[in-house]
């Protein structure tokens, strides 16, 4: 079976692919994603002893702080993109909508972390 939809058993067409609806769940996990990154991002500064507000951390606690939040804030970013392509390949083009998402999304919280850990 490789169609979007398929017959259930009354002879209508219902279901989903369930590629689509997993990468659109990504795409709206991602803000959730977003404000945990942020928290834990004061967390971690917190633990290393520093507050991120001030500008006095070394820069190996603020790479290291930006990696984690970095890699939490972009999982969902990630999971959108993967599971968008494989409804695209299965034939569902719906999928291309959160693909595009997700790689705007990741793209624009890697620039913002980039930006953040060089100013």
């Amino acid at each position: 079976m490789s169609g979007t939809l398929h017959e259930d058993r009354t002879g209508g067409v219902s279901g989903l692919e369930p590629w689509t609806g997993r990468s659109w769940v990504a795409v709206v996990l991602i803000p959730v994603f977003f404000a945990m990154a942020f928290a834990l991002g004061y967390v971690l500064y917190d633990l290393f002893g520093y507050k991120p507000e001030n500008d006095d951390a070394p820069l190996w606690v603020d790479l290291t702080t930006t990696m984690v939040v970095l890699a939490v804030s972009l999982a969902p970013c990630v999971a959108a993109v993967v599971f968008g392509r494989r409804a695209v390949r299965r034939g569902d083009r719906r999928g291309l909508v959160p693909l595009g998402i997700g790689v705007l999304a990741g793209l624009g919280l890697t620039i913002l972390s980039s930006v953040n850990l060089i100013g």
